[in-house]
């Protein structure tokens, strides 16, 4: 006998299952299509649940009571939507009628439990919706209380793919048929996939995936989409989905100034991660959710804000009795707002601190469910609150690489401990009769926290961000509670792949001495410092200006339906304002019609003049860079540390980068392209500072779940503490002298005077010994700042180093040689040239997700290198001789960068003797240069008819590749 693979098996294997855990499986004959409910089973739960109100609503309507009835729903789930009537059930004649009693968080009220178990949840299958005899047909509809809410479209992938089912939604299922406008959502499902739509709308219809990852996982003895009907469909989840997750968004079209209105139905890792959380959430525990951009992050906090508020223990307790929301969005505050008091109906639940602490302190005062703050206000606290009793906090901090900072975490955390704030406000200055005491109640109010759980939401977590709020896992390591990786968003179509259009140029320069001395500079700062010089150079500047405008007003600006906007990413402040000069200068006097915007911190002051972002954007006071950004006459933002995190503009496509970038700011720069647009399709990244390699190996550890591949060994701490008094500069008595004396409030003066003598130590010990020392004492209070909050155990000293560092610090003389800034006065720009590397595909498949730990290592000092000036200006032309024209210096450069991308190459240079290499490079050499024959004749000629410029040219070549490939053996 051959099995059954017939999509007719598995709609009644999935029937069977429904109707074995609880499920009222009904036929199609119980659908009444003319008012679209089970009306048997609508009555029979107001009959059972409400007599009394039942018996009224007879008296007043006699035998048409079930007729007016039912009209009065019909009427009222088609005008305020069947999620809000079987919430908030309706009134009428003096009846107040509910559709359906939610399961109770608490058993305050053991009646509710009784009327939970009275809803009625059916199935009916094969379900004629049209009016009309042989109409068409629904696989599978879910009802609650006689109420549709849910259709089904069942495909089997032996015979259709998922893909039919959707496409049957879109084509043949007509979304003006009531039935489709009444039920909360539509699941198109095979036995692989799951996608969703909350609203019909023909071939424009919008499907989401509800899976559990890209590919759902194998489920032993069960089909990969079982947890549609093994969980989600489920009467407790399918009833706390109702009470607690799905509600009405409403929003005004800003074109017909019309109110439009969307159900919202979580995604899968959105309902996934806030169930996981409140079934484990406990006060004292911490919480690492990474959801790259595109994962609905502010849904998912306002839901799990929501559930904390209504979590209780066993003895009917509130489990947290505040919860605080720590975000620079604002949209987290109005979201949180609306979609609260859309499943609460209940005003003021949610409260925001917009000005000072006062309102913080009343907030707290008053009892507020749910905060929303910035961690910047918490420092406030201390000087305005007063009184507070002790509670339990759940803390949802939204980005939490940029505000789980030791100090501001550390205070928060010892404000929360305290029994009230006054009293936290004296921890620094009470009177105990034990220093010892008091110092470790310090460290003990700063770790091990047990009234707080913190939820720390974020992208791009870094070491410290897993070790703090981590789960633990393996030996030693630290992964995140819940992931939604970057991955998952850009395939599953939440954002665009920001590498997939990756254009990178270089830039090629000739420096020259000015004068005939041969002064000697520090090598590395003097480049940096000349390759800032030339990167300010007004030619400079206008050129990489005219390349950018070009092709932004040639290009970009016609992609998404012509509405595409581009930004700018610069290196500093006074950069920001040079581009921003030029491309003005540029829009002027080619009469392009559109505008820029600046955006940078402070004053920037140039040839005399200060310069501010409002006085070079003359904005109307009460418009901010965003709001002007979103119009459409503003197409290029230039920005120099501003907008490049936590930035949504959507019709951003192009990125101009003008930055170096590495590591996470490599990752949250250019994601600000990444969002997803009508009509937007792709984005495009055009690099003028970045190797794309390195921009690729960022990406990596984000791409899918990031992992810290062992937490920071404490023992870091005690080296640390020991490498310090090595150095002879301070002793421990020392350090319990200038701490006991602080801790006893002695005079300013005397603090100094402890600290003179180790400040004159310090001054007699070698260059090289004091820059180490510092590196070492920068490094302790780095770590134990932050290991405090983490360590299983107190250690007093450890406490008292830290205290008498912060101080010693503060003190100790600068040793940096700085660089004469004379040395731009030495040399002058010969020449400029920009080339275009190329289009890149930087597309990762896969990504390691492993991050090393914090590491106290930092014993290396790093000798000053000194060389003539005439060597560092060799060196940035990259060591060629003059004996070429400008356009040929650009064209070795182009042969250097093949040979150091050439794979054979390289493995011969790494793994045989320098004689060995030198042997066969002139083949490798011989090749490029062939291929490149086209492109420069001349070049080719002038090398090649000549053997001794050949040979002094193959050989200064091999050299510079050579010392590329062995500079750390070199260097040192």
């Amino acid at each position: 006998m051959n099995s059954n693979t017939s999509e007719k098996d598995f709609q009644e294997h999935i029937l069977n299952h429904l109707g074995n855990t609880g499920y009222v499986l009904r036929n199609k004959k119980d659908y009444h299509k003319s008012c679209f409910l089970d009306i048997e089973l609508v009555l029979k739960f107001i009959k059972n649940t409400q007599n009394n109100e039942w018996e009224k609503y007879k008296r007043i309507y006699g035998e048409d009571a079930e007729k007016k009835f039912l009209l009065r729903l019909k009427s009222e789930i088609q005008t305020k939507k069947t999620i809000n009537v079987l919430r908030n059930g309706f009134k009428d004649v003096g009846c107040n009628f509910k559709l359906f009693y939610q399961k109770p968080n608490n058993n305050k009220n053991p009646d509710h439990f009784k009327l939970f178990e009275k809803n009625i949840f059916s199935v009916i299958d094969e379900l004629e919706y049209q009016n009309k005899e042989n109409g068409n047909r629904l696989d599978l509809v879910i009802f609650i209380n006689g109420i549709p809410i849910i259709t089904i479209e069942l495909k089997d992938t032996f015979s259709q793919g998922v893909e039919n089912a959707i496409k049957q939604y879109k084509t043949d299922r007509d979304p003006r048929e009531q039935l489709f406008k009444n039920c909360i959502v539509h699941f198109a499902m095979s036995d692989e996939k799951i996608y969703m739509t909350t609203k019909l709308n023909g071939t424009s219809t919008e499907f989401l995936p509800f899976n559990r990852d890209l590919e759902n996982p194998v489920i032993e003895g069960e089909y990969k989409t079982s947890y549609l009907y093994n969980d989600i469909l489920q009467k407790n989840k399918l009833s706390k989905l109702l009470s607690n997750f799905i509600y009405v968004e409403k929003k005004k079209d800003e074109k017909t100034r019309k109110i439009e209105e969307k159900i919202i139905f979580p995604r899968f890792h959105q309902l996934e991660c806030v169930n996981m959380l409140l079934e484990s959430a406990n006060p004292g525990t911490n919480y690492l959710i990474e959801h790259s951009a595109g994962s609905g992050k502010t849904k998912t906090i306002s839901w799990l804000s929501y559930g904390l508020m209504n979590k209780f223990d066993k003895n009917d307790n509130r489990i947290y009795d505040m919860v605080i929301v720590v975000s620079d969005r604002k949209v987290i505050d109005s979201q949180l707002r609306k979609q609260v008091k859309e499943l609460e109906r209940v005003k003021g639940v949610v409260e925001t601190i917009e000005n000072n602490s006062s309102e913080l302190k009343e907030a707290i005062e008053n009892g507020s469910n749910i905060i929303v703050t910035t961690i910047q206000k918490f420092k406030y606290i201390l000087d305005e609150i007063g009184d507070l009793e002790k509670r339990n906090y759940a803390i949802i901090i939204d980005e939490a690489h940029s505000s789980q900072s030791g100090k501001n975490s550390k205070a928060l955390k010892k404000i929360l401990s305290t029994n009230s704030l006054e009293e936290a406000e004296k921890i620094d200055s009470e009177e105990l009769e034990e220093m010892d005491e008091k110092i470790l109640k310090d460290v003990e109010d700063s770790k091990n926290l047990r009234n707080a759980s913190f939820f720390a939401f974020t992208a791009t977590p870094k070491n410290k961000t897993l070790e703090l709020f981590g789960t633990p896992f393996g030996e030693t390591g630290k992964r995140p509670f819940h992931v939604y990786s970057m991955k998952q968003a850009i395939e599953e179509g939440f954002i665009l792949d920001v590498l997939k259009n990756y254009i990178s140029y270089d830039t090629y320069y000739q420096l020259a001495k000015k004068i005939e001395e041969d002064p000697e500079y520090d090598k590395k700062k003097a480049k940096a410092l000349l390759r800032n010089l030339v990167e300010k150079q007004p030619e400079t500047i206008l050129k990489k200006a005219d390349i950018m405008l070009n092709h932004f007003m040639s290009s970009s600006i016609n992609q998404i339906n012509h509405k595409a906007k581009a930004m700018i990413v610069t290196r500093s402040r006074l950069h920001a304002l040079l581009y921003y000069q030029a491309i003005e200068k540029l829009i002027k006097e080619n009469n392009y019609g559109i505008k820029t915007l600046v955006a940078f911190t402070g004053t920037v002051k140039h040839d005399d003049v200060d310069y501010t972002e409002n006085s070079l954007n003359k904005l109307s006071p009460n418009t901010t860079i965003q709001k002007a950004f979103e119009s459409n006459e503003y197409k290029i933002l230039i920005v120099a540390n501003k907008f490049q995190t936590g930035f949504d503009q959507p019709l951003l496509h192009t990125m101009y980068v003008d930055k170096r970038l590495n590591g996470i700011a490599a990752v949250q720069t250019l994601s600000r392209a990444n969002r997803i647009y009508p009509g937007k399709k792709s984005t495009l990244i055009i690099d003028f500072a970045n190797d794309p390699s390195i921009i690729k190996e960022s990406f990596l550890p984000y791409f899918e779940t990031t992992y810290l591949e062992e937490g920071t060994d404490w023992h870091t701490l005690y080296e640390l503490e020991e490498k310090l008094l090595d150095y002879g500069i301070f002793e421990c008595r020392e350090v319990q002298n200038f701490v006991k004396n602080y801790k006893s409030g002695v005079s300013q003066e005397k603090l100094h005077n402890i600290l003179s003598p180790i400040i004159h130590e310090f001054r007699e010990k070698s260059k090289e010994d004091q820059i180490s020392f510092k590196k070492v004492l920068k490094s302790y209070q780095n770590i134990y700042s932050f290991l405090s909050q983490l360590i299983p155990f107190s250690d007093i000293d450890l406490e008292k180093l830290y205290i008498f560092n912060s101080f010693l610090i503060k003190k100790l003389p600068t040793i940096n040689s700085p660089l004469p800034y004379s040395i731009v006065n030495d040399v002058q720009l010969e020449y400029y040239k920009i080339k275009d590397r190329g289009n890149y595909d930087l597309s990762l498949v896969e990504g390691e997700g492993l991050i090393k730990p914090i590491s106290g290592n930092c014993d290396t000092v790093i000798n000053d290198e000194k060389e003539k000036l005439s060597k560092i200006v060799k060196d940035l032309n990259d060591a060629f001789s003059t004996n070429f024209t400008d356009d040929d210096k650009i064209f070795m450069g182009q042969i250097l960068g093949k040979l150091l991308k050439n794979e054979e190459l390289t493995e011969q240079i790494k793994n045989n003797p320098k004689s060995n290499s030198e042997i066969v490079f002139p083949s490798h050499m011989k090749k490029v240069m062939a291929d490149l024959l086209d492109s420069n004749i001349t070049f080719y000629k002038k090398v090649n008819d000549n053997p001794e410029i050949k040979e002094k040219f193959i050989k200064s070549l091999f050299e510079l590749v050579y010392r590329e490939y062995h500079k750390d053996e070199i260097e040192v």
